[in-house]
């Protein structure tokens, strides 16, 4: 372990002067005037990396490059002015710059000016001319725009209504692993809008999404399931805590004898079996428990509160279980305990 912390520990300080040596090289070409080296340089300071994090430093060198009309130095000069880092919040500027990188074919830009234009921030809105920003993106590759673009056409804002286009604009994001187009071309497969209806293409395209933590994958899961396009065993699995508990409650106290804390074990191992039914219900892997939950517990989910409320009866069922168990043995052995010897005591003289 000390061996492994030390290797760590090695590693981290090699990366660092590594990132040191990389910031005062382009440091260097960046006061010379290279626009290329100035963007970057603008980056490292936004992340911090070589150098202590610097908003400030970051605009100063992203405005550098990109009155030298570098494109992503003007992305950059935009996300800046949208976020209010290291400059007052101003969409008009963000708006300017993003436009700026957008006329020049970067796709980020051309992404950023469509969002603008579909929330009315820096601009008027306008569906239109937001679509148009986005299609431009969206022919480049860049997934965000593409799954833009789906929604787009998915909710007929500024293109003609059309789920089969919704489709295929969904397809080509999800396909580059885009979570939140994976989900989003899982719901068309549940609902057959654009595609012919498919329950097992639904839950696949919403499993990828899952895996990632998209926490309304996650749900969808458990909607799809319980609709019995998946994991029909669990449905059985349903009766078994219920059983349980119908046992516990028609059995009178007085028939368990000694084994009072059997009722108590039969509750426990009820609730663990539904626990076990709500996840795999709601298509959870150990991994996307892990990742996924935290997520769907935030979101304040109904099915979220019934794990929770489950686990919490298993353990307690389970606590209440072996503390009536010990009590019995302990209750078994002091009956099993041969009396003790009457104390002698000596007669009184007449």
């Amino acid at each position: 372990m000390i061996c492994g912390a030390v290797i760590l520990v090695y590693k981290e300080n090699a990366n660092h002067r590594k990132f040191v040596r990389e910031a005062s090289e382009v440091r260097s070409r960046a006061e010379r005037g290279d626009a290329k080296a100035q963007d970057r340089l603008g980056s490292i300071f936004y992340y911090g990396k070589g150098v202590p994090q610097d908003y400030n430093q970051a605009v100063r060198w992203f405005r550098q490059a990109a009155e030298q009309g570098d494109a992503k130095a003007q992305y950059n000069l935009a996300r800046m002015y949208y976020k209010g880092q290291g400059v007052p919040q101003d969409y008009t500027e963000a708006a300017r710059w993003a436009r700026k990188a957008a006329d020049q074919g970067d796709a980020t830009g051309q992404y950023s000016l469509a969002y603008m234009y579909h929330d009315g921030r820096g601009v008027t809105q306008d569906y239109t001319e937001a679509a148009r920003w986005a299609r431009k993106s969206a022919d480049q590759g860049l997934a965000d725009a593409q799954y833009s673009l789906g929604n787009s056409y998915r909710d007929g804002q500024g293109v003609p209504q059309d789920y089969a286009e919704a489709v295929r604009w969904y397809r080509k994001a999800a396909e580059q692993g885009d979570p939140k187009a994976q989900y989003a071309l899982g719901y068309m497969y549940s609902k057959g809008q654009g595609v012919t209806r498919d329950g097992a293409e639904a839950v696949r395209w919403y499993h990828k999404a899952a895996e990632q933590g998209d926490a309304k994958a996650q749900r969808a899961l458990g909607f799809v399931s319980r609709k019995g396009r998946r994991a029909p065993l669990a449905r059985w699995t349903f009766i078994v805590p219920v059983l349980f508990c119908l046992v516990v409650m028609l059995v009178p106290k007085h028939r368990w004898g000694r084994a009072t804390w059997l009722p108590w074990a039969l509750l426990s191992i009820g609730c663990a079996v539904s626990l076990a039914d709500e996840l795999l219900l709601s298509g959870f892997s150990l991994a996307l428990v892990a990742r996924g939950l935290p997520g769907i517990l935030l979101g304040g989910s109904i099915r979220a509160l019934l794990i929770a409320l489950l686990a919490g009866g298993t353990a307690i069922c389970a606590v209440v279980a072996v503390v009536e168990a010990v009590r019995g043995s302990k209750r078994r052995r002091d009956q099993d305990r041969p009396p003790s010897p009457p104390e002698w005591t000596p007669a009184s003289p007449a």
